[in-house]
């Protein structure tokens, strides 16, 4: 009798004595993993399609690093495909007007604003039992546990580790119940005081949320752009031109940590724009581009693409290279197994920039790609379904 034969029939036997489905084999269709992009190009490549169903995922980072937009574009993409997302805001922090500028439909998001985190974790639960596809947690960080929260803090010593220790109950409990939820942990960063050697940075929490999550994402600044604009100043009672900086955009850093679906430790680097309030997907995907050989940039500002051969320049190619054509040629490109070396880089461009300045980073040296204005185009994402 073969192998194959012999498990069947092990199998068979224990579902017979436990009861249906008490067995499965590893090739069952519910073991494969489906993903809901969260809408954002850059870390729908970092984790090679978007946030894993039935899993969980941490996101952390300093302030200002872009975690709370991310779960919020999240929801976004899960409600436009008829799902059902939920939002626990710990932080009290949920803005609905800002959650609709990022395409949130705050009339069909479930929100819970817990007074405590243990009120939380058993939202969570409830959630995750009832089957909503997404859940946002905002943040871990500022999950107060019930023993901080009846405590004086004139008055009565608190006792540590009291987080990390509902952190350890929290994961063992939705992990049991969790068989279709993605759900997204946002967390901050602390400084470990007095570390003299390796990185001193902390995640509050304690080890549970990073030992349970298939994916821990660290978000940081890498640099910014900025621009020159002339400004009038009253010096000596008179007014007076002096030219200035202005900030135009933030440029960042997603690492992915871990990963047990995918090649851990991969990093990208992306630009959220301050003129359109969004993530420069249209850069960060010529840059893909770039690398891969299917585009290529000629004489300064004329970018050239290979297949078809046509070249374009500024502002036209913003309009005509848009997005979802660029992704489509890289498509194409990877399917065919081309290969290319490094090319330049492309930076972001707001439509106000004139003559960007980019602090140069550890991971990516960005440069201009062209000397023109250059409209940005908002792209229509094309999502996985399961």
């Amino acid at each position: 009798m073969t192998a194959s034969k012999k498990a069947a029939e092990l199998m068979k036997e224990i579902n017979a004595a436990f009861g249906k489905d008490t067995m499965q084999v590893a090739s069952d269709p519910h073991y494969v993993v489906t993903y809901l992009p969260t809408g954002i190009a850059p870390i729908d490549d970092l984790l090679q399609g978007g946030l894993p169903f039935g899993r969980f995922v941490e996101i952390f980072g300093d302030y200002s690093t872009l975690k709370s937009y991310i779960g919020y574009k999240a929801i976004a993409q899960c409600q436009s495909q008829g799902m059902i997302a939920a939002l626990i805001d710990t932080e009290h922090s949920f803005d609905p007007e800002w959650a609709t500028q990022c395409g949130v439909n705050v009339k069909e998001l479930l929100i819970k604003r817990p007074e405590n985190g243990e009120a939380a974790m058993d939202a969570a639960e409830i959630l995750i039992r009832g089957k909503v596809d997404l859940i946002v947690f905002d943040s871990v960080a500022a999950a107060l546990p019930k023993a901080e929260q009846e405590k004086s803090l004139a008055k009565d010593k608190v006792q540590p580790a009291r987080l990390a220790q509902l952190m350890s109950l929290a994961m063992r409990k939705l992990t049991a119940v969790n068989s279709k939820t993605a759900v997204l942990w946002i967390n901050q960063t602390r400084i470990n005081v007095g570390v003299m050697f390796g990185s001193n940075e902390a995640v509050p929490g304690g080890k549970s949320l990073p030992f349970y999550a298939s994916y821990r994402i660290a978000v940081r600044k890498s640099g910014q752009l900025t621009e020159e604009v002339q400004r009038t100043v009253i010096k000596d009672g008179k007014p007076t031109k002096t030219t200035v900086k202005r900030k135009t955009g933030q440029l960042i850093t997603a690492t992915l940590e871990k990963s047990k679906l995918s090649k851990p430790h991969e990093a990208i680097q992306f630009t959220f724009d301050f003129s359109t309030a969004s993530v420069d997907e249209w850069s960060y995907i010529a840059n893909k581009c770039l690398d891969a050989g299917v585009l290529t940039i000629d004489k300064g500002s004329w970018f050239e693409c290979n297949n078809p051969k046509v070249k374009y320049r500024g502002r036209t190619a913003r309009e005509a290279l848009t997005t979802e054509y660029l992704k489509a040629i890289l498509k194409d490109s990877e399917s065919s197994g081309k290969t290319a070396p490094a090319s330049k880089r492309v930076v972001s461009r707001s439509a106000a920039s004139s003559k960007p300045v980019v602090q140069k980073s550890t991971q990516t040296q960005v440069r201009g790609a062209s000397k023109k204005t250059v409209r940005i185009v908002r792209p229509s994402t094309k999502s996985k379904t399961r």
